[in-house]
């Protein structure tokens, strides 16, 4: 038997960005904002708490260096998840979910149903204060999370869950 492997041509591939995206919950914003907050503030205690150890850091030039240090670093952080929040979006499809995120590195992950083991819905102290949940999508032969979709209604969560479980279940029923 000969290996026959036909090239595929480009324009028959349909083009993924021809996708219907949902952008996640607007209240996710706020969250992620908390948790910069919480960020920024850990990271200016580490700088007070260096600036009066160290007896080096008591000159100008250390003192400056160090304090713009922080505020660079929280500043890109914000800007970098402020610019990364426009791009949270995902779509549902007929064989797999799609997830894209990211400003600097765009990501675009495809997660065909057939490939999820299971999956859950799960929120935290922040989330729960928005009414917001994540799902998580784990496939074969992986340790961690392969998609995790964060900033979700909670009912939107919970009936996706539902919706891939149900897609799950009769994948493995068909074959």
């Amino acid at each position: 038997m000969d290996f026959i492997n036909e090239q595929v041509n480009s324009a028959a591939i349909p083009d993924a960005q021809q996708v219907n995206w949902q952008a996640v919950e607007k209240d996710y914003l706020k969250v992620l904002r908390i948790q910069w907050l919480i960020v920024s503030i850990v990271l200016l205690a580490i700088t007070v708490v260096l600036l009066i150890l160290v007896k080096s850091f008591h000159q100008l030039v250390p003192f400056v260096l160090i304090a713009g240090g922080w505020l660079f670093i929280c500043g890109f952080y914000f800007l970098v998840m402020e610019k990364s929040f426009q791009n949270l979006s995902y779509a549902v499809r007929e064989h797999d979910i799609l997830y894209r995120r990211g400003w600097l590195v765009q990501t675009m992950i495809a997660c065909p149903y057939n490939r999820i083991q299971h999956c859950s819905a799960d929120s935290g102290l922040l989330d729960r204060q928005y009414k917001l949940s994540s799902l998580t999508l784990f496939t074969a032969g992986a340790n961690a999370a392969d998609l995790r979709i964060s900033g979700l209604k909670e009912t939107d969560a919970q009936n996706l869950r539902e919706f891939i479980m149900q897609k799950i279940k009769s994948d493995e029923q068909a074959s």
